[in-house]
């Protein structure tokens, strides 16, 4: 299999979440290890309510990332904070440390993502940050042209492909499904409404069982070039951008730790392509 480097990969556990889900950084290796994941942009997983103790786990969050980008650098050459606007000022006061004490270089929001997020992607704007925010509805659109020098990672929806195809600060993602357990990636049809140049991979762990997106994209019809963009290359550039001495390393990591088939990929029975890990 091709190298794949992962634009969404999310370090942590749920709380609301029925059932919750979770990954702790030597389990997301061990991960990649069986995967061909070379490397991954890195974010915190959906908290979820309640929070118990307010802004600092939002932090505890955030430092378990900045830990893995210190840790294994070569994995995870680059993090995202987790934003929280329902703490407004302190909520911001966070997002900047965790940019320019922690080393994060961006953002990233869970649903639902709305304008009282805008304030927290200024603070990355200022930074000419990374911003993941799960939307890809008519708000990213004005979002992305309100910060032209940002970036933005989005969900390559049929939406979002055919109306932010002009907005260079975009990176579309293949994720899952383009519009719902029902649709399905034409890799080709996605190339001819993007810019081919930045369409990126994510594997959305410890949601999402991956593989099955690998097998897609490895079975798919489209040219072995239009593959190994989506697989890995596109995304190097993005990368370098807020990483520029990193370098796709020459082989994926080793497992720290060797877990069984059941600890790494257990599943929702009636739908076999989510996880149900707890680590």
């Amino acid at each position: 299999m091709r190298p794949y480097i992962d634009c969404h990969n999310h370090i942590g556990r749920t709380i609301n979440r029925v059932p919750p889900v979770g990954q702790n950084t030597a389990m997301c290796l061990a991960r990649f290890a069986e995967t061909n994941i070379y490397s991954a942009i890195s974010m915190p997983t959906a908290v979820g309510s309640p929070i118990t103790r307010g802004v600092e786990d939002i932090r505890d969050q955030n430092e378990v990332i900045a830990r893995a980008c210190k840790d294994f650098p070569d994995q995870f050459p680059i993090g995202l904070a987790l934003i929280e606007p329902r703490f407004g000022k302190r909520g911001l006061e966070e997002t900047d440390k965790a940019i320019s004490e922690l080393g994060l270089v961006g953002i990233v929001g869970h649903p639902p993502v709305r304008e009282d997020s805008i304030p927290f992607v200024e603070v990355a704007a200022t930074r000419q940050g990374l911003c993941n925010l799960h939307l890809w509805d008519g708000l990213m659109g004005e979002i992305a042209q309100m910060f032209p020098d940002t970036q933005f990672i989005v969900h390559a929806s049929t939406y979002a492909t055919e109306n932010f195809s002009q907005l260079d600060n975009i990176w579309f993602e293949v994720v899952q499904y383009p519009d719902g357990r029902d649709s399905k990636w034409d890799f080709n049809s996605l190339a001819n409404k993007v810019n081919k140049e930045r369409i990126i991979f994510g594997a959305d762990l410890p949601y999402y069982d991956y593989r099955f997106l690998q097998k897609i994209i490895e079975e798919s019809d489209c040219s072995d070039d239009l593959k190994d963009r989506i697989a890995y290359r596109n995304i190097i550039a993005l990368i370098q951008h807020y990483s520029p001495n990193w370098k796709l390393p020459e082989e994926p990591v080793k497992a720290p730790r060797l877990y069984t088939s059941k600890e790494l990929w257990s599943h929702n029975p009636q739908l076999p392509d989510r996880l149900t890990v707890y680590a």
